[in-house]
């Protein structure tokens, strides 16, 4: 056998292994699908790939009966503040970790590191306190900031590792040619950081959209919730329509992963290439 007809036969090999993962990963989403469309019973068996019969009957009772397109509103609204709020910070943060180097910077960033090992059922009591004590219990605003709060950890971490692989010495030619840092700043690493910072702003706005403990905790009012919180209305006493639930598990899950094709290619790099090509 030929080295070329072995290579040939090594790349089929790994492309059907990858064509077997990926349907073993996108399988679920696609019975998710079936499940919403689907007119029999879902509790068969076999169980029925390709739907014996076909209809958005559920859609448009979930939309009738149930305030979806609210919590869908109120899921963008703060899975996108959650997202401007950790990037914001996380860029400032990182900046002057990386660039205004102490005695105490290597220990403070090891705390922001280990701060993201608690675990929210720690410490959701006292946020719950505090936030009722300062108006922001059920609040989108307040449920943004405390997923913010979980996630900024990991984005500072992650932010000051490309901002280190950025030469100083690009800072320094920028401000020898007329910037002040804070121009070099938005001018020169900003930009060359640009992956990075998607990078962040993709795990801060799929961190938001999907998190369900503290928006259970947080939010009250049936009209502040976020669509995580409402599929756990399709719940009864003794029921559970699988057919409705599943279509908003669909509505829920189309615009995270709309984000994710949108970003993709730069989410890619970002976590493959760093900040700079070198």
């Amino acid at each position: 056998m030929t080295p070329a007809r072995k290579k040939s036969i090594l790349n089929a090999f790994w492309f059907a292994l990858t064509l077997v993962f990926a349907a073993i990963v996108f399988f679920p989403y696609y019975w998710m699908f079936v499940s919403s469309v689907e007119t029999d019973s879902i509790f068969t068996w076999p169980p029925n790939l390709i739907p014996s019969g076909f209809s958005l009957d559920s859609y448009w009772t979930i939309f009738e009966e149930r305030d979806i397109g609210r919590w869908l509103l109120n899921t963008l609204i703060v899975a996108g503040s959650t997202s401007l709020f950790s990037t914001i910070i996380a860029i400032n943060a990182a900046y002057a970790l990386s660039r205004f180097k102490t005695r105490t910077t290597s220990v403070f960033t090891v705390i922001i590191l280990f701060s993201q090992l608690l675990p929210a059922a720690l410490i959701v009591v006292p946020l719950f306190v505090i936030f009722q004590q300062i108006g922001l219990y059920n609040s989108l605003v307040g449920l943004a900031i405390a997923d913010t709060a979980f996630i900024l950890p990991l984005a500072i971490w992650l932010l000051k590792g490309f901002f280190d692989q950025i030469p100083v010495e690009i800072e320094q030619q920028a401000m020898i040619d007329g910037c002040s840092q804070l121009g070099a700043f938005y001018r020169v690493i900003l930009p060359l950081s640009l992956p990075g910072l998607v990078v962040v702003v993709a795990m801060s706005f799929i961190s938001g959209w999907d998190e369900f403990f503290l928006a259970r905790t947080l939010i009250a009012s049936q009209d502040q919730w976020v669509l995580s919180v409402g599929l756990t209305s399709f719940r009864g006493e003794y029921t559970l329509d699988w057919s409705q639930m599943m279509a908003a598990a669909v509505i829920f899950a189309l615009p995270a992963l709309a984000f994710f094709l949108v970003v993709q290619r730069y989410l890619v790099a970002g976590l493959s290439a760093g900040a700079v090509k070198g």
